[in-house]
């Protein structure tokens, strides 16, 4: 009976050390979050508390291939160095420790010199690390296995009892959940830094806010482009450091309501050092793992340098342009004024003739329009005409656009045909300018085929990278003579033309009211093969700074 008692009561000193060892490494979740320090004493505990006097930890790499050796105490120097050094290959080494990470369960060998089942590299292993006893399990959560904990009484040779067993994989288990928690916060925190990092060296700024648009965090080219530190910026709110209005506000929340991106071009924002900036603001929601808005990030971009430089740019190819246009003036406004100088000095000199002075000044009445149509044309190419804006079928401004020519393109024996897209594209835009540009496009169109042609007018989808919007196109294609190759990058220059008749600026204007709606014009001729005009328009979003046509 007194020997029953003393067993058992040294069992349940043998528990009670167990669960106080349990509980100690259960305290490195709250205290050590380095994975070195959590192995150094998980090995510790399982020799100090489970009577170990050699343990070893090894984990599976990144890609579960290999078995490596992550921290170990109680060997010697040389048989530490063999086990940091040469990592066992689980697809090419069988021994005890891959076996245990194949199975998933416990491995004890009494005595490894009798083991029917040893390996080549067993036998290697037992006389490099002198094994006699020795007891592996793995270290995992569920089905998911982390590596193994290894140990033996090398020293003391007690005998390993299938109590240590169950004892050791309760420490183990235990263990598993540490290593992973630490590992897990080691990889957050790595994360954590690496976002961090890469907001701190980002060119633009970054602001944090919360839904409330109270600032959480920026980052340091935020605080130079604002001019405020980041500990004033978080006790202030997004829309009091931006100024913005009821309706930039509304916008701002509508927006990320819906989880959708904002942007605010060409901002103009007053720093709190008092410099006037261009700024760019683009922001998206920051949502939980219900999709729920959290908050927001703002990304700003200053464009004041850049937008000085183009306004220098401009300034410079407008004085340039302006020097073309006044020799292209004077020499075109030349013209009329000689002929009608012409006219004046033989009505001088005939006065008596009243046919011929009919005649004559029905030519100036000519030539005097064509120098106010001169005027008119430069007036609309240089001077900013407000667009006016309205929701309209492109497809039906197409048709009646090409209605107005049908009785002259007859006349010239020039078919059209219209190849539109089955979805009828709606644009937002200024449907006169439009029609202008058709117009021009049709009428340069006829003029190229004197022997008759056909003039085909095609639209579709076009295939354009862009984040917020899609594009459509509109081709005016001809049989005619096309451009040769040598104008095709003067073909919308002030003045250019090949023509007899005009004054050159039909392309240039239809190439501004282009600009004027955000699209594009793109040209494709071959001498003698045709030419094709492609209008790019974009859809998805309304034009900014217009005044809208109203109903």
């Amino acid at each position: 009976m007194a020997r029953r008692e003393a067993v058992l009561s040294e069992k349940l000193r043998i528990k009670n050390n167990l669960l106080n060892h349990v509980f100690e490494i259960s305290s490195l979740l709250t205290s050590s979050p380095d994975l070195g320090e959590v192995l150094d004493k998980i090995t510790s505990s399982a020799m100090t508390g489970l009577n170990f006097d050699r343990a070893i930890v090894m984990l599976l790499n990144h890609d579960q291939t290999r078995l490596e050796c992550k921290c170990i105490k109680g060997f010697t120097p040389e048989g530490e160095r063999r086990a940091w050094e040469r990592p066992l290959i689980l697809d090419s080494h069988d021994c005890y420790e891959t076996k245990v990470i194949r199975s998933g369960n416990p491995r004890f060998i009494p005595d490894t010199e009798k083991a029917p089942d040893a390996t080549a590299i067993d036998l290697v292993i037992n006389e490099q690390q002198e094994r006699k006893s020795v007891l592996y399990v793995p270290l995992k959560i569920k089905d998911k296995i982390l590596g193994i904990l290894g140990v033996d009484r090398y020293r003391t040779r007690m005998e390993i009892t299938q109590d240590d067993v169950e004892s050791l994989t309760i420490f183990a288990n235990q263990a598993s959940i540490i290593i992973e928690d630490t590992r897990l916060y080691q990889a957050l925190c790595d994360e954590k830094a690496l976002s961090e990092n890469i907001i701190k060296c980002s060119t633009n700024g970054v602001i944090v806010t919360d839904l409330m648009g109270r600032v959480l965090n920026v980052n340091p080219r935020a605080e130079e482009i604002m001019g405020i530190p980041k500990e004033r910026a978080t006790t202030l709110r997004i829309q009091d450091i931006f100024r913005f209005t009821r309706s930039d506000r509304n916008r701002i929340y509508g927006a990320l309501k819906k989880n959708e991106d904002i942007q605010f071009f060409d901002f103009p924002y007053q720093g709190a050092d008092s410099r006037n900036l261009i700024l760019n603001l683009s922001g998206f929601a920051v949502l939980d793992e219900n999709h729920q808005t959290l908050g927001a990030v703002t990304i700003i971009t200053d464009l004041t340098e850049k937008k000085r430089m183009d306004d220098y740019l401009v300034r410079v190819e407008k004085f340039a342009a302006l020097g073309r246009i006044a020799a292209g003036i004077a020499h075109e406004i030349r013209n009329p004024l000689a002929s009608i100088y012409t006219t004046v000095q033989n009505l001088e000199r005939n006065p008596g003739k009243a046919e011929a002075r009919k005649a004559e000044l029905k030519n100036i009445r000519r030539e005097i329009d064509r120098v106010e149509r001169l005027i008119r044309e430069i007036l609309n190419l240089v001077r900013p005409v407000p667009l006016q804006i309205e929701e309209f079928d492109l497809h039906e401004l197409l048709s009646t656009t090409l209605s107005l020519l049908k009785k002259e393109m007859a006349r010239k024996h020039i078919a059209w045909k219209t190849v539109f897209s089955t979805e009828n594209p709606t644009v937002r835009a200024d449907p006169n300018r439009l029609r202008q540009v058709f117009l021009n496009l049709a009428i340069n169109a006829m003029e190229s085929m004197n022997d008759g042609g056909t003039i085909t007018v095609r639209t579709g989808a076009a295939k354009r990278r862009s984040r917020n919007r899609g594009w459509i196109f509109v081709d005016v294609i001809d049989t005619g003579i096309g451009i040769p190759a040598k104008h095709l990058g003067q073909i919308f220059d002030p003045f250019f033309t090949t023509k007899n008749a005009g004054t050159g600026l039909g392309l240039t204007v239809t190439h501004k009211i282009i600009e004027d709606h955000h699209g594009r014009i793109e040209v494709d001729s071959q001498a003698e093969g045709g030419t094709t005009f492609r209008v790019l328009l974009p859809v998805g979003r309304p034009l900014p700074a217009q005044r809208e046509k109203r109903p």
